[in-house]
């Protein structure tokens, strides 16, 4: 396995566990109504990884 796959394979992984870490979040943050949670779902699923980074600098972080 050459050195790039390697590293690509690593990121992916650490991007997509951030990526359920924040959509589990989401799930459990009660904080939000179910209007605002409807918004950072459908932001989270369309917009993947970066998503996941805008509802982190947004509402994690708050808490």
């Amino acid at each position: 396995m050459s050195t790039f796959v390697a590293i690509s394979l690593v990121f992916t992984l650490l991007a997509g566990g951030f990526w359920l870490w924040m959509a589990w979040d989401l799930g459990g943050n009660n904080q939000l109504s179910s209007k605002q949670k409807t918004y950072w779902i459908l932001i989270l699923l369309f917009f993947n990884v970066f998503g996941a980074i805008f509802y982190y600098a947004n509402e994690y972080r708050k808490r």
